[in-house]
This record gives structure tokens, sequence and C-alpha cells, in this order.
């Protein structure tokens, strides 16, 4: 009698160990802004869902803390020959978060459907045109003709690599409950309102994650964000408001952090509508708007008056100057253009978007001066993606980062026309910038490909298709216990990285 009763009391202890466990397992707690659209790499262009998936897929490689360089990520390690030509990538022994080992199989099938027709990034990996597989944790990849973004696209969310057999087996379904190899897994998701993840068992980086769950709570508004990390109904609140940073880094348990990402926020203009297709009335909405004053009354200082769409990043020009404030200057370009009395127009904004509204009332006085009369409209984010895809707009204010650490991504998506978004739904056009970036695409990394990228920033910010606006800080406030959370260069976070410390 006595074994079997020590038997249970030892059972009965395991059961009430395991019982604490749970009760006591670590949740990392997050708000931010932005409602996953999609957690299909393929079908995503939107902060949310980039952010999401980047916690639940690995891919080959990944943009470094620094944004500078690239380092291992399912790959451990990879060469690339002189040509450029051909790429060699050795996995490691990883596995997915339902157990099943990840494949060269799985690399081959991910970069072929992110090169798919279906893929909204597919002329990111259609210059890859056959694939070898080596073995099962060794692929090959051979370019037909060089193209030199090919290495940095596969550190895109884009490139995140799935499990074949359950993406062939499940089809569309697979993205309501995906498994991926990266640091979480989804738990579950209520649209609109958080996403609940666990920690990956399978994790190939020992011992991460440091917490057992994440939830990323969607709270739209800024200051909602910060009350509720004050409350302690959160650890880690995205982009606080920023007329608030002081105050919250001032209180006791709570720290700030502040990263000038790559980033550019502007007012798209449908160039296809009047008086938009005008240049002249393009620059004249330029020199209207001052932009150090938008820095310190918007963001409170925390930017830089913005010289163009695109991020301050590899081949950025230091020489090229933003717009300059010069009212009586957009007065003459605007007579010039044949609009002497000014006109009206829409200008719509992200409802949800505390700054951006901002801006837009800022913008909204700036441009009466010079009789430009703008009609504010305030839309959902998501409405306000769609409307300016539709072309059914007149002015938007809108922002882009970048994903990469190489400019060909971003340059692409703002500037080029045709491109996935048509230079960011202005549909503007320049023959001479499209001939640029065919260019640079084939040039291998040096001096004569940044003076490329020089060349399509000037034409960008000689054209206007945009009101450049600034280039903002990114900022976050947790309580001081965590440890270890921050902003990357490309916008996003690494949740693997942090610690509760309570």
């Amino acid at each position: 009698m006595r074994p079997r009763a020590n038997l249970k009391r030892l059972l009965l202890a395991s059961v009430f160990a395991l019982a604490g466990m749970a009760a006591h397992a670590e949740t990392l707690r997050v708000a931010m802004g932005y409602d996953p659209v999609s957690l299909d790499p393929i079908a995503s262009s939107d902060n949310g869902s980039i952010w999401t998936q980047l916690l639940i897929f690995d891919t080959l490689i990944r943009p470094d803390r620094t944004g500078k360089g690239l380092e291992a990520g399912l790959a451990e390690s990879w060469t690339v020959s002189d040509n450029g030509l051909t790429l060699n990538f050795k996995l490691r022994d990883a596995k997915f978060s339902n157990g099943t080992p990840v494949t060269a199989e799985d690399v081959k099938f991910s970069i072929q459907r992110a090169a798919s027709e279906a893929s909204g990034w597919g002329r990111f990996y259609r210059p890859i045109t056959s694939f070898e597989i080596v073995n099962p944790r060794e692929i090959t990849m051979k370019l037909a003709e060089p193209f030199t973004p090919a290495f940095n696209n596969l550190a895109l969310f884009a490139a995140a690599i799935l499990p074949k057999a359950q993406v062939e087996a499940k089809g569309d379904a697979f993205f309501e409950a995906p498994v991926g190899s990266g640091p979480f897994m989804l738990k579950s998701r209520v649209r609109g309102s958080r996403v609940e993840l666990a920690k990956n068992p399978y994790y190939w980086q020992e011992g991460k994650p440091f917490v057992d769950e994440a939830v990323l709570e969607v709270v739209t508004e800024p200051s909602a964000r910060a009350i509720k990390l004050e409350a302690g109904e959160v650890d880690v609140a995205l982009d606080p408001p920023l007329n608030q940073i002081k105050e919250l880094d001032g209180k006791d348990g709570i720290s700030v952090g502040q990263t000038t990402p790559y980033r550019a926020d502007f007012v798209q203009l449908n160039t296809t509508r009047k008086p938009f297709d005008d240049e002249r009335v393009r620059q004249a909405l330029n020199y209207a708007v001052d932009k150090n004053a938008l820095v310190q009354g918007v963001l409170y200082g925390a930017g830089k008056p913005a010289a163009s769409a695109m991020p301050v990043m590899a081949y950025a020009d230091p020489n090229l100057q933003p717009y300059a404030y010069d009212p009586a200057k957009a007065k003459q370009l605007l007579a010039d253009a044949g609009y002497a009395e000014g006109f009206e127009a829409q200008l719509i904004v992200d409802s949800g978007a505390a700054t951006s509204r901002n801006a837009a009332i800022a913008l909204q006085a700036m441009l009466q001066q010079v009789g430009v009369k703008l009609k504010v409209q305030m839309l959902e984010g998501g409405t306000q993606w769609e409307t300016t895809k539709g072309g059914n707009y007149d002015m938007s204010v809108s922002y882009t980062t970048s994903d990469t650490i190489d400019p060909d991504q971003i340059i692409g998506f703002v500037a080029v026309n045709p491109e996935r978004a048509n230079a960011y739904h202005t549909q503007w056009k320049n023959e001479r910038l499209n001939a640029l970036y065919a260019e640079e695409r084939k040039t291998v990394d040096g001096e004569p490909r940044g003076a490329m990228f020089r060349e399509m920033i000037q034409i960008l910010h000689d054209g206007a298709p945009y009101i450049f606006l600034y280039h903002p800080s990114s900022a976050w406030a947790v309580g001081d216990y965590v440890k270890g959370f921050e902003i990357l260069p490309t916008s996003n976070f690494r949740l693997e990285e942090v610690k509760l410390e309570k």
C-alpha cells in the first residue's frame, strides 16, 4: 500500500506543480495602433500584418538590429557567387511550431509562392528562375541575369518560409491558424481587438522567447495606449502621444524609448486629377508648407523635415534639402499654372492616427494662406488605403516604412510606375526614374548604384507627387520591469528578446 500512496502523492504534487506553472505563465501585453489585415505574407502591405507575421514566421535571413546589415535567420550560412547569379543556403536544424522540420522543399515552395501571380510581391522574387535541392537542409537558387536586390529581398516578410504540406492541404484556410518557425504561434485572434500568441516550443533560438505568451492589443488612440500602460493593463505601449513622452518618462515605474526608423510621412497627390497633374502646383504645395513648424507643432520636435518620400537610409543624399517655406513662391507657381485664385480639394486622413489628424489641421491652415481650401475627411485606415488605391481621392495624409535595409524596395513603392503601387497610388510617372530603377537592379552594390539612387531621389523631389512632410521618430513606453524591448530601424519589434523582471 505504501508504494502506491507515495506514487499517488508524487502524482498529486506534479499536478499541483504544473498548475502553478500555468498560473504563473508570463504574458507580455503590447498595445499597438494597427489591426493586422492578413497573416498571409504575400497578401500584406500594412504594418499591423507585417509586424505580426514576423513574430510567427521566419525568413532565411533578416535585417540586423542596426538596420545596416543582414544576419542569419533560418539559414545558418550562405554563399553568393561573384556574379550574383547563384545563391546557396544551408539551413539550421529548425522546426515549425507543429514539430515538423523546416526543409529545403519548404523553402523552394515558399519562394516560388512569393514569386507567383497571386503575390503582391512577385516581382521581387521572379528573377530567381531555378532551385536545386542539394539535401533536406541545403538549397541553391539561380538567377538568369543579375538582380542585385535578390539576396536582400529574401529578408523581406513576403519571403517567410511556410510548411509546404500544410499550405497545400489547407489553402487559404491555413492563414486563419498559421504554422511557422518563428518565436511565437497563433493562439487566437479577434479582428479589431487582439492577437494572442503562445511561445513556439520548437523555436530554434534556444531559451527564447523569454515569455510564455504575448498579446497584441489593438488600441487605435495613442492616448488610450498610454492610459492602459499607466493603469498596468499593458506592459508596452507603442507610439504613445508625442506630447506626453516627457511626462510619461518622468513617472515612476515607466521608461520611454525613441528611435528614428526608416520612415517618411507625406501627403499623396492624385496626379490623374486636376490641378495635381501640373508639376508647378505640386511644387507650390510643397513651398506652402512650413515643415519645421510641423515638426515642432505636430511631432513636438521628435523628427526632421523631409526632402523626399524616401526614408533616410542607405544611399540617401545628405545634401538634398527639403523645399523651403516660401508662400510667395508658392503663390507665383500657382498663378503660373493658372490657379492665381487657388482651388479647393479634399484631404483624406486616417481617423485613428492622431499625428496625421493634427498634421491635416495644420496643413489646412497653411495652404489656406496661398488660396488652397482643404476639406478634411476622416476615414478608417483600411478604407483610406482602398480609397487611394482605387484612385478615388485628391490628397491623402500617409507614410511609408522600409521593411528591408536596401532602398530598392521602397523606391519601387513610392516612385516607380508601373510597379506594385504605381508610385504609391499617386500614378505619377517619370521615364528616366523608371530606367534608373531597372539599371540599379542589375548593378553591383557600390558607388555607381548609389549615384543612381541619389538621382532617382532627386527626380522624385523635383516631380513632387507628394507634399513631403517629415521623418518622425518612433517612440515606445514600457513598465520598468520590461527589459529588451526596442523598435528596429525597419519599424518592427522582436518580442522573443523581451524579459519581464517583476
